[in-house]
């Protein structure tokens, strides 16, 4: 619980280190302080959620390990772990500086209505009806279009994936979607949807990655209070989704790959020349039940190399891709697991970064090959 100072007198800075000095509180009370702030009880049961802050999922724990309201976000730092306390994770939900939050907090007064209401927290959800899951569901897939060679979704796998060889995946289509955030329509973005399929061959969700109309690349949606929202979001699910994944290509003489992501498992691809599915995440890439009936005998799991998570000293890609690897071999399967040689990266970063390589190096021989000799005086 320190502060840098910055914006503040010598006197706020002297009575804000004092009362951050003697701030102490209950669990119980750190649990009642951040819901009064927006932090939903979803994101404080002590184990993997969404990030409050970034919005990612599966990377928050709120675990209150030093009695501080402690939390860790596994990639809420550009990428990369970050941890505080309970009054950091305030004034980075609320975006207010701590000598705001400590004046409050010293008065005993909760926080202003107008900057609560702002809060991404998300209260209970009623459960929707399964037939309304069902029909939204397939009306967005028969509403959008097939992928096809050069439209918007394969020059976005193109540029995330250089000269991917990849053909158009029946699993995936390209619509215009709804983006809704705290219930609110914020517009329609050209998307591409992915057919998430459990082992029997029944819907889970579709997964939206939402586009740049005019370039290939990600969208930048923002809210109307101005938060940067995730471009890529589930829609509803109409079952459960363990054990399912998108089956982006067909196996191939009995073996299939699975990993995280989208770009990920087709960079994973274009390093092996495997066929990939698609899990989603990490947490469901470690649920992962192999389909019966398409012969698959070996399955290649590419993990992503995560950083450190501090509180469990291993990099959570790598443990969910051992842990199904290690569930897999004792069904009987063959499995072969891959890793990317540098830490922080996918495989869609190294397949990136090879072909980088690759290109600058074609490049710099083919102006060597094409320097005019000098001439020489006689």
């Amino acid at each position: 619980m320190s502060t840098s100072g910055r914006g503040l007198s010598p006197g706020q800075y002297e009575w804000l280190q004092r009362k951050l000095k003697g701030f102490a509180l209950s669990p119980e009370a750190w649990i009642s302080t951040l819901m009064n702030y927006g932090v939903a009880a979803e994101y404080l049961t002590g184990h993997a959620t969404a990030c409050p802050v970034c919005g990612g999922d599966d990377r928050f724990t709120y675990d209150n390990r030093s009695g501080r309201g402690d939390w860790v976000c596994r990639k809420c730092n550009d990428g990369y772990p970050m941890a505080g306390d309970g009054l950091q994770l305030i004034t980075r939900v609320n975006r207010i500086g701590l000598f705001r939050l400590m004046r409050e907090l010293d008065g005993g007064s909760p926080p202003p209505a107008s900057r609560a209401a702002q809060v991404n927290a998300p209260g209970p959800k009623r459960k929707a009806d399964p037939a309304f899951v069902e029909k939204r569901l397939n009306g967005m897939w028969r509403d959008a279009q097939p992928q096809a060679v050069g439209d918007l979704s394969m020059r976005y796998l193109h540029e995330r994936v250089p000269r991917l060889t990849a053909v158009p995946s029946s699993s995936l289509r390209l619509g215009m979607l709804e983006y809704r955030h705290e219930k609110r329509l914020l517009g329609k973005w050209p998307g591409i949807l992915a057919r998430f399929e459990l082992p029997d061959g029944r819907l889970g969700t579709l997964h939206r990655t939402f586009l740049d109309p005019v370039k290939p690349a990600k969208a930048t949606i923002v809210s109307a209070d101005g938060e940067l929202l995730d471009a890529k979001l589930n829609d509803m699910t109409l079952n459960p989704l363990a054990g399912g994944a998108v089956r982006l290509m067909q196996p191939v003489d009995g073996e299939i790959g699975v990993g995280e992501g989208l770009e990920t498992v087709y960079g994973a691809h274009m390093e092996t020349g495997v066929p990939v599915w698609n899990c989603l995440n990490r947490v469901l890439l470690s649920k992962f039940v192999v389909p019966e009936g398409l012969g698959i005998k070996v399955v290649h799991v590419f993990m992503d190399f995560d950083h450190v998570d501090p509180k469990t000293g291993q990099s959570p890609g790598v443990a969910a891709g051992m842990a199904l690897a290690k569930r897999l071999r004792a069904e009987g399967y063959t499995v072969v697991p891959h890793r990317p040689r540098v830490r922080g990266t996918d495989f869609a970063d190294q397949w990136k970064a090879r072909f980088t390589a690759s290109h600058e190096s074609a490049l710099t021989t083919r102006r060597a090959t094409n320097v005019s000799p000098v001439a020489v005086a006689v």
